[in-house]
């Protein structure tokens, strides 16, 4: 009783965090933050999250570095949410980050150089946003997914970069990629 009542003691405010794990305290840490009246990324999430949601939120921008003192964060979802911006450097230290989910915000663009930042991140989701276009150097920071979502968009082109790729056509390379997975649909 007294373990679990130290574990919600560090928890932010307007954020539930559950620890799944063995007697052994080995384990996982989840932080679910799902507050209407949540405006900024919290602050103190426990430096062990692994998991991290943040969903139907008020939250506007992602700024620079928002999560660097979570090193072994390898899923992050902020969702549903009224995120319209994000700093080039908001993926900075997520060098775990292996799952990326920004559906339903208000994303007009996105700063795909950031994920420079996540080289080991193989799942992208921008589904339900408002993005506009895909530039071509996006392809560049893209090649280490084999799960890329991007419908539900404004989007009415893709730059070759892209396509190529994504979507090959030679059948040595789609061998090659036959584990990848690309949603372009509405």
């Amino acid at each position: 009783m007294c373990f679990s009542s130290l574990i919600e003691s560090f928890c932010p405010t307007l954020c539930t965090c559950i620890f799944h794990g063995g007697s052994d305290g080995n384990g996982i840490r989840t932080v679910l933050c799902n507050n209407p009246d949540m405006f900024d990324i919290p602050n103190g999430i426990p430096t062990d999250t692994v998991r991290l949601r943040v969903e139907k939120t008020a939250v506007r921008r992602i700024p620079a570095r928002a999560f660097s003192y979570l090193p072994d964060l390898f899923y992050l979802r902020v969702s549903y949410s009224a995120v319209g911006a994000i700093d080039l450097a908001a993926l900075a230290g997520l060098e775990a980050l292996r799952d990326l989910r920004l559906d339903g915000n208000l994303l007009t663009s996105f700063p795909w150089e950031a994920l420079q930042a996540a080289p080991r991140l193989h799942t992208l989701s921008l589904r339900n946003n408002r993005l506009v276009n895909v530039p071509a150097e996006a392809a560049r920071c893209l090649h280490n997914l084999t799960y890329l979502d991007i419908s539900s968009n404004k989007l009415t082109t893709l730059p070759s970069e892209l396509v190529d790729i994504w979507l090959p056509f030679s059948g040595a390379t789609r061998a090659l990629r036959s584990t990848q997975k690309v949603v372009l649909g509405r």
